[in-house]
């Protein structure tokens, strides 16, 4: 082969290519490159150069065969198996990129670049567990390397090891590096500190963040931060400016609105109405509208924006359900109807298109509708509430077997976790600690609680004392509760038992006088809970069932003879468990005394 070194014409033109790379002229490059292109077609410098080519232009899969050829060429050459990653990247050829940059690491272990492509790579996949073994690996051959310990902070971030993570982003903040790389460090590890509870140090490393890089989403963060320090005007100032500086985003309409909902401040929705008339803010305006019920405005809203984009299905079936709320349910059934005709069936839209029908009486059609979801769908919660409520509505036997009110509802009285002698003192340091934790607002607009609080982050896993000794215990009631299954690979419920298991989410409600759930179910659950950590004395009014758990009876707009299958008094320590498609709600007190629970989903693990 006839070498670089030996023909300074072909050295002169890659170098010359190189500069017009530079200069972002690619067209002038591909000029400079394709006289030498037949007569050195092997030559794997000049074929990774018009590769290079190649990618500024936009033609990926022609760059992908240049960087093959290069590597076919010169099999020993690490930056060669990179650009070739880099091109099948963009071609997303996922797997061979993958191998393409471990290559790459293998030619040179110190291919800071290589591990980064790989790692992220393997990341926009799913394979976690993958993507951190490449970071470590890079960290043992790099260990001084701050953007190694950034993107392996990032990981353990992402699989929910915020601990871990924070030595690591700590480290990296120690280093000289470049203020963007500073400033996403402090504010990867706000992020580690917050899910840990740290929320002042927390606020502090996002208030850096965003002194050296002002972006909206660290404004935000530090906003949600500020509520749960309780400094709400601090916290509102900052969601006015994110509308402010981006004011045609719904995200931060929604992010502001939601807190003047929960301060009842006299700017709530005022943000809409100063606001572009786009498709995007109608609905975010909408779907507050229609939490509140307030029925009438949010199918005008709804109209308008589909006036604005006839197409759009998120407002046709906006439309639908507010004529539902509005109870003009031939019209609702109408227009779900004509949606399911053009879209095909699709379990969400099965779901609003059964709730009209059942809202119409028709329980023959809503539980046609919710067998095609779940068919389509066989863990969607919302659609097996509505087709138990249909079998129940026409007698159907299968109702009892779907719910199992009086099998499938399990009640524990947890014994005192470790350190405590009895539930009454742990309780007792439990709810004062809640007590701290809870909001000083009223409710988020889309939970189920009315005059209460809900905490707006995850309780289990983020290093609490206390919550980490009842999770033992809660741990241990819910693995009985699996054990005691009947095996029924027909049945939704029992068809998904499995030893293990993952919380998908975990919160502490807190009612006051005349407080409640509305009947709701839990659509990201498998099993779902209620744990009593502190109870007023109404609950012992076993006549009036004040504050009592209730099951069976429907938040749908339908007439049954007996709403209410089962009820279950609280007591302190108890722990009830069900099915998360369970209908259940909360009968309202009249007491001083507040009613504080702890909940949370779980669903199975492999």
């Amino acid at each position: 082969m006839v070498t670089i070194q030996a023909i300074p014409a072909l050295q002169h033109t890659l170098a010359l290519a190189n500069q017009y790379l530079r200069a972002g002229d690619a067209e002038a490059a591909d000029a400079a490159l394709a006289p030498l292109l037949e007569r050195f077609a092997d030559d794997p410098r000049l074929l990774h150069v018009a590769g290079l080519v190649r990618m500024h232009q936009q033609r990926f899969e022609e760059a992908a065969r240049q960087f093959e050829k290069a590597r076919a060429a010169n099999p020993r050459e690490a930056v060669l198996a990179f650009s070739h990653g880099t091109a099948l990247r963009w071609l997303e050829r996922h797997g061979e990129a993958i191998e393409a940059f471990k290559h790459a690491i293998a030619l040179k272990p110190d291919y800071a670049e290589a591990y980064y492509e790989a790692g992220t790579t393997l990341q926009q996949l799913g394979e976690q567990g993958q993507a951190e073994a490449i970071f470590r690996q890079w960290l043992q051959n790099l260990p001084d390397n701050a953007r190694a310990k950034l993107a392996l902070g990032e990981v353990l971030l992402a699989t929910q090891r915020p601990k871990e993570a924070e030595p690591l982003l700590r480290e990296a903040l120690q280093q000289d590096v470049p203020p963007q790389m500073r400033a996403i460090l402090h504010r990867s590890l706000g992020l580690a500190l917050y899910r840990q509870g740290k929320d002042q140090e927390a606020l502090e490393n996002y208030d850096k963040s965003a002194a050296i890089n002002p972006e909206l989403v660290t404004d935000a963060s530090r906003a949600e931060i500020l509520q749960k320090l309780k400094r709400y005007d601090d916290a509102a100032e900052l969601s006015s400016g994110l509308i402010a500086r981006d004011p045609a985003n719904p995200q931060w309409h929604q992010f502001h609105n939601d807190l003047m909902y929960r301060l009842g401040r006299d700017d709530y929705l005022k943000s809409y109405d100063r606001a572009p008339k786009t498709v995007g803010l109608l609905l975010s305006k909408a779907h507050f509208l229609s939490h509140e019920k307030r029925g009438e405005e949010a199918h005008r809203v709804y109209r308008e924006a589909l006036r604005l984009d006839p197409d759009n299905k998120i407002a046709a079936i906006g439309v639908g359900n507010t004529l539902k709320m509005m109870k003009r349910h031939g019209e609702a059934q109408k227009v779900l109807d004509g949606l399911l005709t053009r879209h095909g069936d699709e379990p969400d839209l099965l779901s609003c298109a059964a709730e009209a029908a059942i809202s119409a009486g028709d329980a023959g059609k809503a539980a046609a509708l919710c067998e095609r979801s779940v068919a389509l769908a066989p863990n969607d919660q919302v659609a097996l509430a509505i087709l138990g409520t249909a079998w129940r509505m026409l007698e159907d036997e299968r109702d009892e077997v779907l719910n199992g009110y009086d099998s499938l509802i399990q009640i524990y009285d947890l014994d005192p976790p470790k350190g405590f002698s009895d539930m009454e003192s742990f309780n007792a340091e439990l709810n004062a600690w809640l007590e701290r934790a809870h909001p000083a607002t009223r409710e988020y607009l889309e939970q189920s609680l009315r005059n209460g609080t809900q905490t707006p982050n995850k309780l289990f896993g983020v290093g609490h004392d206390l919550v980490e000794r009842l999770q033992i215990r809660i741990r241990e009631a819910v693995g009985r509760y699996i054990a005691g299954m009947k095996a029924d690979d027909k049945h939704p419920f029992l068809a998904r038992r499995a030893r293990n298991f993952d919380y998908t989410g975990s919160w502490s409600s807190r009612l006051r006088d005349c407080g409640f759930h509305t009947n709701h179910v839990h659509p990201e659950g498998w099993i779902s809970s209620c744990y009593y950590v502190a109870l007023p004395p109404a609950v012992e009014d076993a006549q009036g069932r004040q504050g009592w758990i209730k099951f069976g009876e429907p938040a749908l707009d339908v007439t049954l003879k007996d709403p209410i299958r089962r009820a279950i008094q609280p007591r302190p320590g108890r722990l009830v468990l069900f099915p998360s498609y369970m209908w259940h709600g909360t009968i309202p007190f009249r007491d001083a005394h507040p009613r504080t629970t702890i909940a949370f989903d779980v669903v199975p693990k492999d």
